[in-house]
């Protein structure tokens, strides 16, 4: 798990693997880079940092690449590659992806939906200013593909979702019930297929003791 504060510029990782920091400073997903020696995903570490100033998310994961390359002395190289994506484009109405209030900041709430017996059936998501890169930022992981914006539209955008799980997917993120949210609650045409991607290839790394 990676943590930052903002404002302070205190950073947090907290039985983190390499494989796991790598992905989070580069902004990529395990299907956009090589897997590289076994024990930078089995290995765990915890990492205290403390950045200059107010340091953003940007400027946090710039300091993580440099930790990367000065503690673990990784290197790789970057190719060209198909990997698997999920395709956003628009439908035959318009979508409900909504202009923001001048007065809201960008955010994402999950509120649990109760039955009548107080079990949960659903969740309701709440996003407020939000862009598609920070859709891709939000779901790519569980959906383990990089979602692609082929709408045409830019800049930030209001919308909600409810997430309902069932007996034969209990996890309200299931990829499943993610891109059903997407295609028939907002309105988005979703297509799974193979893009040419930007590739990390793992050259090299070296292991850090615990403490060290």
């Amino acid at each position: 798990m990676v943590q930052f504060t903002y404002p302070g510029g205190r950073f947090n990782a907290k039985a983190t693997s390499l494989k796991f920091l790598l992905e989070w400073a580069y902004g990529i997903l395990p299907s956009q880079h090589s897997e590289g020696p076994s024990w930078m995903e089995n290995d765990r570490y915890d990492i205290v940092a403390k950045a200059e100033g107010n340091a953003t998310n940007a400027q946090m994961r710039l300091m993580t690449r440099t930790l990367l390359a000065e503690r673990f002395k990784l290197k790789f190289h970057r190719e060209t590659k198909e990997v698997p994506v999920i395709v956003i484009s628009l439908g035959k109405t318009p979508p409900k992806l909504f202009p923001p209030k001048d007065e809201e900041k960008h955010s994402i709430r999950v509120e649990p939906q109760m039955g009548p017996d107080q079990k949960i059936i659903s969740w309701h998501v709440v996003a407020t200013r939000f862009s598609f890169a920070q859709l891709n930022e939000t779901f790519s992981r569980q959906l383990g593909s990089v979602i692609m914006n082929r709408t045409g539209m830019e800049g930030d955008f209001d919308f909600t979702l409810d997430m309902t799980p069932d007996e034969n997917r209990p996890n309200p993120l299931d990829p499943s019930i993610v891109i059903s949210a997407m295609r028939d609650q907002l309105g988005l045409m979703v297509k799974s297929q193979k893009a040419p991607m930007d590739f990390l290839v793992i050259d090299s790394a070296e292991k850090v003791v615990a403490g060290n």
